[in-house]
Parts: structure tokens; C-alpha cells; sequence
């Protein structure tokens, strides 16, 4: 069971209790479970721990020093000493015992009752209970929210850092960053901790997987119970939407082919007309109904709207798009023959096309310009070289892409990533400290843009 706590400083802060610190001013964060009266010599047998011990001195011990001591060792937060009728003032041995070993001691005056500190105490739990509850309806129904935008994923972890105030990453265990590579890898294995928590520098860091990945969160200050159960629900978001995505794309790719072999044995030339023949990926709903209706089959749907179509070179569609070519030629039947494994790879080729039309508004096209003449092996070195501060950061790479594709507008690279423009410049700021690069010079613009078009 969870019991929640109270900062010493917020009961300290009750003007109404009048309380005075005496000593461990210092130490005012300690959390305070409940307040416990005691005047007997020896209370540790009763404590439990994150007490606010409460005592008149009734019974005041011969060995203060002891007594604090004993304290101390059970865990007590702060001592609180009620004055009159047993003592006029808080004994000195108190005190010097107390600020020799840490312990905060509070003066409660005689028209304080202890009751009074109790019930005060009482009243905070119930509003911080209340407060946390109210911040995890709220952020449940944020996170929900942003699970329906564009980019569901992205949308959940920005939310997630927004709500939290921390840095949320999903993290690909390939690509973790040094400081927490190897807690990552065994979270991910699911032969090590099922989550785990640990202190990088002066950040808290907790560690959940996610499907083949685990989600990151670094904050400065430990999460509480109520922040836990907000990544909890972030987490089963996160679950069933990369579960939905790698099976969409699956299925895509999966529909794509069938559709190929059935055209196949129809004659795709008299569906398509004569080869070549193109793979087109496409978001517009518009472009799927027209191409849908036209092409049947030849045409899959891509649940929120996208699709994958094989269509003929003359095809003209009006949304961003990513369009990849298919090597074709008549079989001795005088059929179109495509191999299965031309219309997976086009498939794939044109989904990472796809990205970039999205960045820039308009139709993406496999390179027949300089990348023509460079080796894609070399090509792809390069993209790896050039992004190696942001691989496993794909939200970083997306803004990247999204910001040059709209040529350094913020407005428009936050209308193409659906957030706020704030947001595309904090990113933009962690990409040049990230990459050590200024993104205000064209060669550093126009080096990265290939390093996007290169990247696997």
C-alpha cells in the first residue's frame, strides 16, 4: 500500500499552527507521514517511520542525546515539542542534540493542542490525495487524446513530457544512449527487469518497455505514485499503438503484393495500361477514394486514411505522396510480370518517401539527381554519420526533416508535425547541441537534408 506524504515545509508553513524551527531549517523537505504522540523514554518500538514525533516532555529522558539518536535510526522526520505545562521553553539538551544529528525540532506553543497539528496534517494529505487525483484524470484524458492525432506515437510522448515536465523517449535498444544502454538492453530482453529506475547525473531515470522498445523518462525529481500510474497509462497507449503500426504496415505491404499477383493473373497491362509501373504511398483521403473506385485491388487502405497503391506512370494524385517505381517487363504471356520481392521493397521505399513528402508538401520521388551518382552504401554511412546524435531519437529526426522540408519555418513545420511551434524550436535547439551544428548555415541545412534522404 502507498501511504502519502507531506513536505515538513508545507505544515511548517500553516500560520494558524504557529509553529517555530529550532534547527534543521535545512531539512524542511522531509516527508511526514502522520503525527504520533509519545512521552515515553524509549518510543522506537512504536515507529514506523516518517513520523512527526510529537512529546511535552512528560517524561523527558535522562540521555537526550541517546533518545534523538534512537530517533534518528527509526526513521523519525522531525521532532515537534510542545512547551508548558512541563517546560517553558524547549530544553536546550534537545536542541543541541537535534542540530548535532540532523533532526528537525519544531517549537508547538501552548495554544497549539497536538490535536490541532494532527488534523492540520490531515487536511494536506487530503488535498494533495485530491490534486493527484484530479492530475491523473486530466492527464489520462490528454494522453487519450493525443493517441487519436496524426502521429499518435509522437503525440503520446510529448504529451507525456508536457504533463510530467520531464524528457520522454521511446528508446530502440539498438540505439540507446550511452548513460543508460545497458539497463535498456536488459529491460528490452525481458530476461532482466521488467522496468527499472536508476540516477544519471542529477536525473532520476525510470526505464518501462514498450513492445521492442522501452520508454525513457528522465525528470530532476523522483516520480510520485500518482506521476507512476500517469506512465502507466502512457505505457499501455504506447503498447497498442506501435502493436497497431508494425501490424499496419505488415498488412500493407502484405495487401500490396496480393493485389500485384491477382492483377497478374488478370493481365495488369489491361488494368494498368503498358509498364512501367509505380508504387505510390499516399495520407490523402481524397487520393484513396478517387484511386479506390478507379483501381480496386490494385488499391490498400491503411487504417486513419493512408494507403498503398500500384498504379501506371501517368497516374496523377494531389496530396503528398511518396512515389517509388517497380521494374517491369511483358512475360512471354504478354502479361505484366512484377516479382513479389520488387513490390515489397518499392512498398517500403515509398513509405520512407512518403516522410519526406510530408516534410515538404509535396510529392517525394526516388533521387535521379546527385544521389544518382553516389553509392548507396557510402550514401547511407554518411546519413548515419551526419544524424549519429539523433538515431534512436525519431522524434528529433522527424522535426529535422519536417523544419528543412518547410524551409526553417516554424509555423509550417508545426502544422505538418501537429504540435506548437514552441515545441519544433525547442526540438531544433536539442538538434544543433545534439549535432554540434548551426542550422542557420546553408551547408549545414543542405548536408543534412541528404543525410535525411540517405537514411535507412
Amino acid at each position: 500500500m502507498v501511504v502519502q506524504t507531506v513536505p515538513l515545509r508545507d505544515l511548517v508553513a500553516r500560520v494558524d499552527l504557529g509553529l517555530t524551527v529550532l534547527c534543521g531549517a535545512d531539512a524542511l523537505d522531509r516527508p511526514i507521514r502522520w503525527a504520533h504522540v509519545s512521552e515515553l523514554e524509549d518510543p522506537t518500538p512504536y515507529l514506523v517511520g516518517e513520523e512527526l514525533l510529537l512529546t511535552a516532555g512528560v517524561r523527558f529522558p535522562s540521555d537526550v542525546p541517546s533518545y534523538v539518536a534512537g530517533l534518528v535510526a527509526s526513521g523519525v522526520s522531525a521532532i515537534g515539542f510542545g512547551v508548558e505545562p512541563e517546560f517553558p521553553t524547549v530544553p536546550s539538551s534537545l536542541v543541541e542534540a537535534c542540530a548535532a544529528q540532523g533532526m528537525p525540532l519544531l517549537e508547538v506553543p501552548p495554544s497549539t493542542p497536538f490535536l490541532a497539528v494532527s488534523q492540520a496534517l490531515g487536511a494536506l494529505l487530503a488535498e494533495i490525495a485530491v490534486r493527484e487525483q484530479r492530475m491523473l484524470a486530466d492527464s489520462q484524458r490528454a494522453l487519450t487524446r493525443a493517441a487519436t492525432r496524426v502521429r499518435p506515437v509522437e503525440s503520446v510522448l510529448t504529451t507525456l513530457a508536457v504533463v510530467l515536465n520531464c524528457r520522454a523517449d521511446l528508446v530502440d535498444p539498438a540505439f540507446a544512449p550511452d548513460d543508460v544502454a545497458s539497463l535498456v538492453g536488459r529491460v528490452a530482453s525481458g530476461r532482466g527487469p521488467r522496468s527499472a529506475s536508476t540516477q544519471v547525473g542529477e536525473d532520476h531515470v525510470t526505464l518501462d518497455p514498450v513492445e521492442s522498445a522501452v520508454l525513457v523518462v528522465r525528470r530532476s525529481a523522483p516520480l510520485s505514485p500518482a506521476e507512476r500510474a500517469v506512465v502507466a497509462v502512457a505505457l499501455a497507449l504506447l503498447g497498442l499503438l506501435r502493436r497497431d503500426l508494425e501490424s499496419e504496415r505488415g498488412q500493407i505491404a502484405r495487401l500490396a503484393a496480393s493485389a500485384l499477383l491477382r492483377s497478374r493473373v488478370a493481365g495488369m497491362e489491361k488494368v494498368l495500361g503498358p509498364a512501367p509501373y509505380r508504387v505510390v504511398a499516399g495520407e490523402s483521403k481524397a487520393d484513396y477514394d478517387v484511386l479506390a473506385q478507379r483501381y480496386g485491388p490494385l488499391v490498400s487502405k491503411e487504417e486513419g486514411g493512408g494507403f498503398l497503391a500500384l498504379l501506371g506512370v501517368g497516374t496523377e494524385v494531389s496530396g503528398p505522396v511518396g512515389v517509388s517505381p517497380v521494374a517491369d517487363s511483358p512475360s512471354a504471356d504478354g502479361f505484366a510480370s512484377v516479382p513479389r520481392s520488387e513490390v515489397d521493397r518499392a512498398a517500403a521505399e515509398a513509405l520512407a518517401l512518403l516522410a519526406r513528402a510530408k516534410a515538404t508538401g509535396e510529392p517525394a520521388f526516388p533521387a535521379s539527381d546527385l544521389s544518382s551518382l553516389v553509392d548507396p552504401v557510402a550514401a547511407r554511412e554518411f546519413a548515419r554519420r551526419e544524424l549519429a546524435g539523433l538515431l534512436g531519437r525519431p522524434e528529433l529526426i522527424d522535426t529535422l526533416r519536417a523544419w528543412l522540408g518547410q524551409h526553417g519555418s516554424w509555423d509550417r513545420a508545426a502544422g505538418v508535425l501537429g504540435v506548437h511551434r514552441n515545441s519544433v524550436r525547442h526540438r531544433i535547439s536539442h538538434v544543433e547541441r545534439l549535432l554540434g551544428r548551426d542550422l542557420g548555415t546553408a551547408d549545414a541545412r543542405a548536408s543534412l537534408w541528404l543525410a535525411l534522404t540517405w537514411l535507412d
